[in-house]
């Protein structure tokens, strides 16, 4: 009796481990992955992994770190702060903007809302590839988004007047222009 207990015992243990690393991890793990490749389009983007870096003063080092959860993080890049213009530059390593402009510029476009939004004082934010900088104001942004940017930082308002605003091409062919160009 005690053998066919230990016996039953092990099978049920054997049964809940296979269940457990052939279906609920692969599950979780995929899971994980489509969770990760979302916030690479601003369409499906998680507000709530930027909104600690919420602050009122550009010059905060640490602000830095927002554009690690924004779309175009696997991009390798550098920063310099120019705080006696309110302005930040992101340095791509690569001339990245040729693989998929049209992509890359809505990306950087959603990327500019966010750090206008998060960033109370940052007035410019300059993206300098290999061959050319983009360049977007505070009020460009204003311009297509309003004026008080912080107030979107709602999942609800984020969805409605940011995200949504990706599924109208007119809007974003109109929007990209806010990424002045320069040589």
């Amino acid at each position: 009796m005690q053998n066919k207990l230990i016996l039953l015992l092990a099978l049920l243990g054997i049964g809940l481990f296979a269940v457990i690393q052939g279906w609920i991890l692969p599950k979780k793990e995929l899971a994980a992955e489509q969770y990760l490749a979302d916030q690479q389009s601003p369409l499906t983007h998680d507000l709530q992994t930027i909104l600690p870096y919420k602050n009122k003063y550009m010059g905060d080092v640490s602000n830095l770190n927002l554009f690690n959860h924004l779309p175009l993080k696997d991009l390798k890049r550098s920063y310099q702060l120019r705080s006696d213009e309110f302005a930040i530059e992101v340095h791509y390593e690569a001339d990245e903007l040729r693989e998929d402009e049209k992509a890359i510029r809505q990306m950087l476009l959603y990327n500019s809302v966010a750090a206008f939004a998060l960033i109370d004082n940052l007035q410019t934010i300059d993206y300098r590839f290999l061959d050319r900088t983009l360049t977007v104001t505070r009020s460009r942004i204003q311009q297509l988004f309003g004026d008080d940017l912080a107030a979107l930082l709602t999942t609800e308002k984020w969805r409605a007047n940011v995200q949504q605003k990706w599924q109208d091409a007119r809007f974003l062919q109109e929007g990209v222009k806010a990424l002045e160009e320069k040589q």
